[in-house]
């Protein structure tokens, strides 16, 4: 039942993304005056149809995702009067088209904003992002450090603090009187005790507290794991309206500097296997899908967010099969004021097509490949 509750989630996401993305293009074609002959939710037979105008819409039996057809835009115009036609895609203005061909990648990102301001509502406007971005540059919003407890720590099996007697797990409160703030304090006061016993004053984890004493070793170590007593977060208490706009850019660059550090990481060792693990298909959202829906509903619109905001990114990409790619040809075509042969151009999108096609069953033969280390990271 929960693997089956997981597929017709993932669907629904899928579905929810792909609509949204055609719901821009179907807009913006309106808004351009250009005709629209099909516009469906879902895919195959189907369930009912109306006509308005021009433009039919459909409803049909596989309730996930939808697309549009409009004059001009996909198969080559054949019949002199559609060349000729007014409402044909391909007789509007460069800037309109570009328009059009960018208005899904901009459902994607709206939607992105919309959710994202859901879930930092529901949040207090903060997220978490961890000690090591601490130095992280956040746009619209403030990156705040802040104290959650004593300095956790967990001791290490025969190492001179389990031999002292002192609790196995649980909280540092002070060294030979001295009160620790953080891990580079207690780092810094043991290396002044080399091989010398110093008092220490721990806490259990239900908080029943006593003194011990341990000795240093020649390292400054005393045989603990020492965690982290400070959260860092990002704080958008300040800029509440712009704050999922805000979060959606700040997402872009956390993930620019992730992929940069495992780039340059993978680099030196030679090792790409980690890098590759950060890109996913439908499988790896299957996992996220699986993990997050058990976390609430607002965690959830946020990973919607997240994907939303992914395939706006992907579909910026230059490749002429995507939205970035059909754009960026309608550019060069406005610059040289010349048109691309309209069957080279469609042979060109398919065979991009095809190559994408390719690309996404490989990254999900990748996934399954990988489907133990993918179940792994969300246990």
């Amino acid at each position: 039942m929960s693997i089956l509750i997981n597929i017709v989630l993932l669907l629904l996401v899928i579905s929810l993304l792909t609509f949204i993305h055609e719901l821009g293009h179907f807009l913006a074609a309106k808004a351009v005056k250009a005709k629209v002959f099909d516009f469906s939710v879902g895919f195959g037979l189907k369930i009912f149809s109306k006509k308005v105008g021009d433009t039919t819409y459909n409803l049909r039996v596989l309730p996930f995702g939808g697309f549009v057809k409009i004059l001009g835009d996909g198969d080559p115009t054949s019949k002199k009067e559609d060349i000729k036609d007014e409402g044909n895609l391909k007789n509007k203005s460069k800037l309109a088209q570009i328009f059009v061909m960018l208005a899904g990648v901009t459902m994607n990102i709206l939607l992105a904003v919309v959710f994202y301001t859901i879930f930092l509502s529901s949040s207090g406007w903060r997220l978490d992002i961890g000690s090591d971005y601490k130095d992280f540059n956040a746009v619209g919003a403030q990156v705040k450090t802040e104290r959650v407890s004593d300095l956790p720590y967990e001791t290490v099996e025969e190492g001179n603090a389990i031999q002292s007697g002192i609790y196995e797990k649980g909280y540092i409160k002070s060294v030979e009187g001295e009160e620790i703030d953080s891990f580079v304090q207690f780092k810094e006061v043991l290396s002044n005790f080399k091989k010398q016993a110093v008092l220490i004053e721990a806490c259990d984890m239900e908080f029943e507290c006593d003194v011990f004493s341990v000795l240093v070793d020649s390292e400054g170590k005393i045989g603990v794991y020492v965690g982290d007593n400070y959260t860092v977060y990002i704080d958008y208490s300040n800029n509440k309206v712009f704050g999922g706009f805000a979060h959606g850019i700040n997402v872009l660059k956390l993930t620019g500097q992730v992929l940069g550090n495992l780039f340059s990481e993978a680099k030196e060792t030679g090792d790409y296997s980690e890098l590759s693990n950060t890109v996913s298909g439908p499988v790896g959202i299957y996992f996220v899908i699986d993990y997050f829906k058990t976390l609430g509903i607002y965690i959830f619109l946020g990973i919607i967010a997240d994907l939303s905001l992914s395939l706006a990114v992907i579909n910026l990409l230059p490749i002429p099969a995507l939205d970035g790619g059909r754009a960026f040809i309608l550019l060069i075509e406005s610059i040289v004021r010349k048109d691309l042969n309209e069957k080279v151009e469609n042979t060109i999108i398919n065979i991009s097509f095809i190559f994408l096609i390719l690309l996404i069953i490989g990254i999900m033969f990748k996934d399954i490949l990988n489907i133990e280390q993918l179940q792994s990271w969300f246990r």
